[in-house]
């Protein structure tokens, strides 16, 4: 089972949609697919169709509960561990930032591919995430704020390789993009042109579209709710290019 993360520690980047997609495009294609939303927000859960308020991701990184018996299948065929608010209140401690890829042994030989979506904070959840993944992929907008935490990413990836050396950064892409601005295409070349300089190959652009949000609202698979979209036919691209 190959484990991708999602992360970038920048808000409001479609962060959880990026892996909802990566998810749908997954199950789309035949995959079998788990989910493992480490957002307290619960933004991937409940994009997905999984049930918020019970057991989920708290349980399987604290060890209460096995991966298998929180696990949900929703109405879009794939199989979720979802998050709840009491999810922030993961401790920290020594070696716990392994917990995630222990619990994850035990049903490896159960999933294709397996989507992690995480809060934008550094912290224990993040690296659980981290730890347990052998590829990253960064959503991240066209603008200076964001290039500042892609440097950011970087140092918290090198110092995540120290111990998971299996981790890789299979790129970044830009989300919710328009081209129709001067800035935006000069921010793009120079976004990367800096990941470049880093060792950080880029995926692509996604382009905008309301489709992304009205799918995601009425707990929809983009690839049944709009699969001619643009959204849908890029995410989709970002999938084959990871799915190797």
């Amino acid at each position: 089972m190959r484990i991708i993360t999602v992360a970038f520690q920048k808000g409001g980047v479609g962060k959880s949609t990026t892996a909802s997609a990566l998810v749908q495009a997954a199950a789309h294609k035949g995959k079998r697919v788990l989910a493992i939303d480490a957002d307290p927000q619960g933004n991937f859960s409940y994009s997905l169709g999984a049930a918020s308020g019970g057991a989920g991701t708290l349980e399987l990184i604290e060890g209460t509960a096995s991966a298998e018996e929180l696990i949900q299948t929703t109405q879009q065929g794939v199989d979720v561990i979802p998050a709840n608010w009491e999810l922030a209140s993961v401790k920290s401690g020594k070696g716990s930032a392994r917990r995630l890829s222990q619990a994850l042994i035990p049903i490896k030989e159960r999933y294709d591919i397996c989507i992690i979506d995480t809060p934008t904070a550094a912290g224990e959840l993040q690296y659980n995430a981290l730890m347990a993944a052998d590829g990253l992929i960064m959503p991240m907008q066209a603008n200076a704020y964001n290039l500042q935490t892609l440097y950011q990413m970087a140092d918290t990836v090198a110092e995540v390789k120290k111990s998971n050396t299996d981790l890789c950064i299979l790129g970044f892409i830009l989300t919710q993009f328009s081209d129709r601005t001067t800035l935006a295409k000069q921010m793009q070349e120079t976004i990367i042109e800096e990941a470049d300089a880093l060792g950080i190959p880029y995926l692509g652009t996604i382009r905008k579209a309301v489709a992304v949000e009205e799918a995601a609202a009425l707990q929809q698979s983009l690839y049944e709710y709009a699969p001619n979209s643009k959204p849908a036919s890029d995410y989709m691209r970002l999938f084959e290019s990871i799915d190797k």
